[in-house]
């Protein structure tokens, strides 16, 4: 994301970076969510979760892939999300920190018009304005059109428009570059730093 009003660039921030990601809130291995599988720990190396951050919740797993289980045939099919991350204070902020982000918003915008004009490239989708719980975690099941771009937010107000902290992504993301398909995209996977966005989501 490049941000304005002061802002910087988020490190290539959400490549879906939001990453959107055809994804729930459910444990990701047994019922009782004590076991984390090595996709969804992907993004947390040297990072074993707490027990209080296996417990299924929207509050889970901070920093953890979320569509590992949150998709149709894992093992929190009940689920799936089709956009999920987690915003922190840092870009290298520690999956087992107190560093997620509350309450800040996680906006899907068109990532391009509408040959039939219903819609412009950078507008609001249906649906689309998330907000961060306690952990910094956010998540819907909506579906968007694809491709997508993401902004987030710091606001006093109902959504970015006045805000003084805002990231926005440059990719547009959530559809295959050859066949226009959608595609499972997940915002930690990709954030994190040795991932493709090298960055974790935050405000700069």
């Amino acid at each position: 994301m490049s941000s304005h009003r002061g802002n910087k660039p988020l490190g290539r921030l959400l490549a879906l970076g939001f990453c959107v990601s055809l994804l729930g809130v459910g444990a990701c291995g047994n019922d009782d969510g004590l076991t984390v599988t090595a996709e969804a720990q992907a993004s947390c190396v040297g990072e074993e979760p707490t027990e209080a951050m296996k417990l299924a919740g929207a509050a889970m797993l901070p920093g953890r892939v979320c569509g590992a289980c949150h998709r149709t045939g894992g093992q929190a099919q009940n689920s799936p999300w089709t956009v999920s991350g987690t915003v922190f204070s840092g870009k290298n902020s520690p999956c087992n920190s107190t560093e997620g982000l509350p309450g800040v918003f996680v906006e899907i915008l068109y990532g391009q018009d509408d040959p039939m004009g219903s819609y412009r490239a950078g507008a609001l989708q249906p649906n689309g304005r998330l907000k961060t719980n306690s952990a910094g975690n956010f998540y819907t099941a909506q579906k968007f059109v694809a491709p997508m771009r993401a902004r987030i937010c710091e606001s006093t107000g109902a959504d970015c428009s006045s805000a003084t902290r805002v990231a926005t992504m440059t990719l547009k993301v959530g559809s295959d570059p050859v066949t226009g398909a959608t595609q499972r995209v997940d915002c930690n996977l990709c954030h994190y730093a040795s991932g493709q966005a090298l960055t974790r989501i935050y405000l700069p």
